[in-house]
């Protein structure tokens, strides 16, 4: 289900199912990705929106005024994604088919956020002035001009790593050369 997912998108989920039996809950909520997608990365969420100022302990006493009080859950209990949250990422999907990514990250997260509407994620999303169509536009643009900041750093990952094995083999090429060459000089081999 997460192979189209970035590594940081993993991780919100990773995050959201952390938060979630923090907070009691059966399931893993939108409010539970929300706190993910803040933990992970709080400088998408501050750039489009009011929330500069907030911490995530913020934003939790925010849900926790929105859902109520729930006793904390073992960590190893059963966590399922609830059918909302389940909306979110599919939704989080269909934005990022229609960016035209091969992959689902965080921005697309944040967009299905906010196109699961009935959510507390998404009233308090909207609360601190989050648009979704501007949000869409501003990565358009951005996927536009020079594809998402996720596809940027995942390519250069990439490049890293092929410039590493490239080092490495030209390496061992350099070591055999110089045992070739230590062989071919040594002058017991030759009077044999």
């Amino acid at each position: 289900m997460f192979e189209r997912y970035t590594e940081k998108a993993r991780r919100v989920i990773f995050f959201a199912r952390h938060e979630a039996s923090e907070f009691g809950g059966s399931a893993i909520e939108p409010h539970h990705i929300l706190l993910g997608l803040f933990r992970e990365d709080q400088h998408l969420i501050y750039r489009f929106c009011n929330l500069a100022t907030a911490t995530l302990d913020d934003l939790r006493d925010r849900i926790r005024s929105a859902t109520g009080p729930s006793e904390k859950l073992s960590a190893s209990a059963d966590m399922p994604l609830s059918s909302q949250s389940k909306d979110v990422l599919s939704c989080a999907a269909d934005e990022s088919q229609q960016l035209n990514h091969r992959y689902i990250g965080l921005e697309h997260l944040l967009l299905g956020l906010l196109r699961v509407e009935q959510t507390a994620a998404a009233e308090i999303l909207v609360e601190q002035g989050v648009d979704l169509s501007v949000v869409r536009d501003q990565l358009r643009g951005i996927a536009g001009k020079t594809g998402s900041v996720e596809e940027m750093r995942r390519l250069a990952g990439e490049a890293r790593n092929l410039g590493t094995a490239i080092v490495r083999k030209a390496e061992r090429i350099e070591a055999i050369c110089d045992q070739l060459t230590e062989s071919s000089s040594d002058p017991e081999r030759e009077s044999s």
